[in-house]
C-alpha cells in the first residue's frame, strides 16, 4: 500500500514540474466592409447575391499556443436575410421568397474550429468546420480560407463553401413556366476584414 501511495505522490510531483503550455487570446472585430457574396447558375447565365448594411458588430477569438506553432479560432457571423442584392429587382425577390427571409430573418455562419497552423508568414491557411444557417436550417461542412494581412494594419479572412438548396431543404427556384431554373449547387463566398481589438 505504501508503495502505490510513493508512486501516486511521485506521480503528482513530476506532473507538476512539468512546463505548463502557454496560451494567449485575441478578439477580432468583423469590421462592416466584410463581404459575404452568394454565388450561383441558372440554366441560362450566372448570378450573384450581395450582402449590403453589415452592422459589423460580430467578434471572432483566436487562441494562440506559441509553442506549438498553432493558433485556433471561432465565431459566428450574423447576416440578415433581406439584406442581400442580386442587382436585379425581380432576382433579388426571388431570393429574399427562397431563403423564406420574412420567415427566417437571419443567416449564421459559424466557425467551430478553424485551426490556423503556419504561423508568422504572409498568407495563412485555416482549415476546420464551419456551420451555416440558411432559412432556418443548421448544417455543417468542412472548410478551408486563407488569411492575408493587409497593408492598412487589418486582416482579411477569406475563403469560399459549396453548398447546396437540398442541404437546406430548399427548391431551387424555377421561373417562367420552367423556362428559367437554378441550379442546385451554389457557393457563399466570404472576404471577412478584420480589426483587433
Amino acid at each position: 500500500m505504501k508503495t502505490l501511495l510513493y508512486i501516486f505522490l511521485g506521480l503528482v510531483v513530476y506532473l507538476g514540474s512539468m512546463p505548463k503550455e502557454t496560451m494567449e487570446e485575441n478578439q477580432w472585430k468583423v469590421a462592416s466592409e466584410s463581404e459575404v457574396v452568394i454565388v450561383g447558375k441558372t440554366n441560362i447565365n450566372t448570378f450573384e447575391c450581395q450582402s449590403f448594411k453589415y452592422s459589423g458588430k460580430d467578434v471572432l477569438t483566436e487562441i494562440l499556443f506559441p509553442e506549438q506553432k498553432y493558433a485556433v479560432w471561432s465565431g459566428e457571423v450574423v447576416l440578415s436575410s433581406d439584406s442581400f442584392d442580386c442587382f436585379n429587382r425581380i432576382m433579388t425577390k426571388d431570393f429574399h421568397e427562397t431563403v423564406r427571409a420574412e420567415e427566417h430573418p437571419e443567416i449564421r455562419v459559424r466557425f467551430l474550429d478553424l485551426v490556423r497552423k503556419n504561423l508568422g508568414t504572409p498568407q495563412e491557411s485555416l482549415t476546420g468546420n464551419v456551420e451555416i444557417t440558411l432559412a432556418g436550417v443548421c448544417r455543417r461542412f468542412p472548410i478551408s480560407c486563407k488569411l492575408f494581412k493587409e497593408e492598412d494594419g487589418k486582416t482579411l479572412l477569406k475563403g469560399s463553401q459549396e453548398v447546396t438548396f437540398k442541404d437546406f431543404q430548399i427548391d431551387p427556384p424555377v421561373k417562367f413556366l420552367g423556362a428559367v431554373k437554378v441550379q442546385n449547387s451554389i457557393s457563399v463566398n466570404f472576404g471577412l476584414v478584420l480589426e483587433k481589438i
